[in-house]
């Protein structure tokens, strides 16, 4: 991360831009993985943050001011979104590691511990009780805990119908319905519960916990089309109720048999992924018997499926995604391989053949099924990055480097990019400076052999080489290839940057053109980010001598964009 970027989207930084629910939702995004970053440049990164669906984020700094944007429907309106928090927390994970986003309270010292501690000591029990008494009458998290802790340490059950109706009570949707707006609260009740939950397990009730997780989440498959759930709170949910269940299974093992029985419901019943490949996960617990049950219950399924038509089927994708669990749990790399064989839909599912053929010692075979994939779906060059790190991976076990080299080398020249560059480059360590000079030559020619006048498909082809030569400082020849083929047009503002010391008219026909865009979205946030445009317009015009630049180009906006009225505003603030 830039020392640009990490001042605009430093955690104090994120503090202003977002309230404190949207920093803590980003932050459980960041933490669960969902952030896959693109390009990193001097002064903007862009990134895919997975929800429900995939949303594309853009950070950016702007007149020295964070920008941004993100394709959810709180980014579409120019708010700060979570997916923003995770992407700014993805480039610089000290922002969001220990908590850094959140007000702290003053720091105790030992001393001031150890004032409490022999406080309390001093008091009578009663005193201790009737503290307790009274924040648990404010506090119903707590008085949930003592009351739990109490029944265990008496060796009495919990009130499993009272759970039972508070589980029917959080998964309500007044009015049937959940709009967007109101699905965070919702979510964030739903949240409490689960927390509760958790607060029985840790006092020793996890028999219950198996019983209350499962209909929890029962609850909040019915909830699929009740919820809106564009932010993919209820497979949120699904996840957190899995884990608390296997944790819970681990604690009191059930009768193993039953449990796989109902297993098999929760993943093939279901739409939510919480006990997806629940075989896998709960292999311990199952154990040989449970296991043997779980296959019964599954292959009888299976063979009681209609022969398959090619239509899509919820139930067979279910169903087989089941008995993968159940080859994945045995540790059986042919038994994944005959599961799979017919329906290789994704380099994800290479992958998992080729890790399960390492696990078991059978590499050669493994680095086969890697090559396959990466040859299928060549094309797809977004999702087989993780399958050519684990060929790579393979190779370089068996001292192939080389080869290694040669698979990152076929990622970029299929499709070439900055990220495509800067991986290359790393990988091939020490001989980095000949593909360096050879990635570059490839690139060249290819332009070269544009024909002549920018166009969106000539741009599309220079754009790599065009962000490439920013990336290693070649300006004048990115600014040259630019104007003569065109390039995306998120690379115009690095590259007027980058050439505004030196030509700060050039720089002025990007600012001009940006600052345009920006007013056309009739967004208070777009006039406002016009306004920087127009600052840094103003600036390199007096630059060049030729101050006259800025005044034809505020009249023109003046002119044409009288009837905005917020804009005409930030203009007279400014005093323009």
């Amino acid at each position: 991360m830039t020392d640009l970027l990490r001042e605009a989207f430093s955690a104090e930084g994120l503090r202003k831009l977002a309230d404190p629910r949207t920093l803590m939702r980003g932050a459980s995004y960041f933490q669960d993985r969902r952030v896959e970053l693109g390009p990193v440049g001097p002064d903007a990164v862009e990134a895919t943050v997975r929800g429900t669906m995939p949303y594309w984020v853009e950070l950016r700094v702007s007149g020295g001011r964070p920008a941004w944007s993100c394709t959810c429907p709180v980014g579409a309106e120019g708010q700060f979104c979570k997916h923003a928090v995770a992407v700014a927390m993805a480039v610089d994970p000290a922002v969001g590691e220990g908590g850094l986003l959140f007000r702290r309270a003053p720091e105790r010292g030992a001393a001031d511990d150890e004032g409490l501690r022999s406080y309390l000591a001093s008091l009578g029990t009663e005193q201790l009780v009737d503290l307790l008494l009274e924040q648990a009458a404010a506090d119903f998290r707590l008085r949930d805990r003592l009351t739990a802790r109490a029944a265990a340490a008496a060796g009495a059950g919990i009130d499993e119908g009272a759970w039972r109706k508070r589980i029917t009570a959080a998964f309500r949707t007044p009015g049937g319905f959940v709009p967007y707006r109101r699905a965070a609260d919702w979510a964030a009740g739903v949240s409490d519960l689960i927390d509760g939950l958790a607060d029985l397990l840790d006092a020793g009730h996890a028999e219950a916990v198996v019983r209350l997780a499962e209909r929890a989440h029962q609850r909040a498959d019915r909830a699929i089309g009740a919820v809106d759930d564009s932010d993919g709170c209820l497979n949120d949910i699904s996840f957190r109720l899995a884990a608390l269940h296997l944790r819970a299974c681990w604690e009191c093992r059930p009768d193993p048999v039953q449990l796989a029985r109902r297993l098999v419901d929760l993943e093939v019943t279901t739409d939510l992924l919480g006990f997806h490949r629940a075989a896998a996960d709960y292999a311990e617990v199952l154990g040989p018997d449970g296991l043997a049950e779980y296959r019964r219950v599954v292959e009888a399924r299976w063979q009681a499926l209609a022969p398959d038509s090619g239509e899509w089927s919820s139930e067979r994708f279910a169903l087989r995604q089941t008995r993968i669990g159940l080859a994945l749990a045995v540790g059986d790399p042919d038994e994944l391989i005959a599961v799979k064989r017919d329906d290789m839909k994704a380099p994800s599912d290479y992958q998992e053949i080729a890790e399960a053929l390492q696990r078991a010692g059978r590499v050669e075979e493994a680095i086969d099924w890697a090559r396959h994939g990466l040859e299928a779906f060549g094309r797809r060059h977004w999702q087989t990055g993780p399958l050519r790190d684990l060929c790579a991976a393979l190779l370089r076990g068996r001292g192939e480097e080389e080869s290694a080299v040669r698979l990152y080398w076929q990622a970029f020249a299929e499709a070439p990019s900055l990220g495509a560059y800067r991986q290359l480059l790393a990988e091939a360590g020490d001989g980095s400076a000949h593909l360096e000079q050879r990635a570059l030559t490839l690139l060249r020619t290819r332009v070269t052999g544009l024909p002549a006048g920018p166009t969106p498909q000539t741009g599309a082809v220079a754009s790599p080489l065009v962000e490439i030569l920013l990336y290693e400082g070649e300006v004048e020849e990115a600014w040259d290839t630019a104007v003569a083929c065109g390039c995306e047009a998120r690379l115009w503002l690095p590259l007027a940057r980058a050439r505004e010391a030196t030509y700060p008219l050039d720089a002025v026909a990007v600012y001009e053109r940006e600052a345009l865009a920006q007013i056309d979205t009739k967004k208070n946030d777009g006039y406002r980010n016009a306004v920087k445009h127009l600052a840094a317009i103003r600036r390199l015009a007096d630059a060049a001598g030729d101050p006259e630049v800025f005044t034809r180009i505020l009249a023109r906006v003046r002119t044409e964009h009288r009837p905005k009225r917020n804009l005409m505003a930030l203009l007279d603030a400014e005093g323009w």
